[in-house]
């Protein structure tokens, strides 16, 4: 078997992505770290316990996939254009997905401070 010694950094960083991601899940799940449901810019989203279980399912979803590929790229020897894609679909769903729930945390407040401005209208 020969190494490619410009694609071992990238194989390598399938194990660093995945673990700052596994690390993220328990940080939020097991340390209760609050802080970290935020945003893809580290701005903390707004009423972060509603959030809580969705990071924590991204996280160890993306984790895990990652993990899985890097085993199966040894195991079955997945060609590199292959893994590498996989790779990168998987990486982009985890921004995405961090983008939307951040839009989904903004607009919610918004509706919610919305309803309760309509809420303070009508009694009085």
């Amino acid at each position: 078997m020969e190494v490619n010694f410009y694609v071992l950094p990238l194989y390598l960083g399938l194990f660093a992505l995945a673990g700052l991601m596994l690390s993220r899940a328990w940080r939020i799940g097991k340390r209760n770290r609050l802080d970290l449901v935020a945003n893809w810019s580290s701005v903390q989203l707004e009423n972060p316990e509603r959030y809580k279980p969705i990071y924590i399912t991204i996280n160890l979803i993306g984790g895990v996939l990652l993990i899985a590929l890097a085993g199966l790229v040894l195991l079955v020897g997945l060609p590199f254009a292959t893994w590498v894609s996989l790779a990168a679909f998987v990486f982009w769903s985890y921004f995405f997905a961090y983008q939307f729930l951040s839009w989904n945390a903004k607009k919610n407040a918004q509706n919610e401070a919305k309803a309760a401005e309509e809420a303070k209208k009508q009694k009085a």
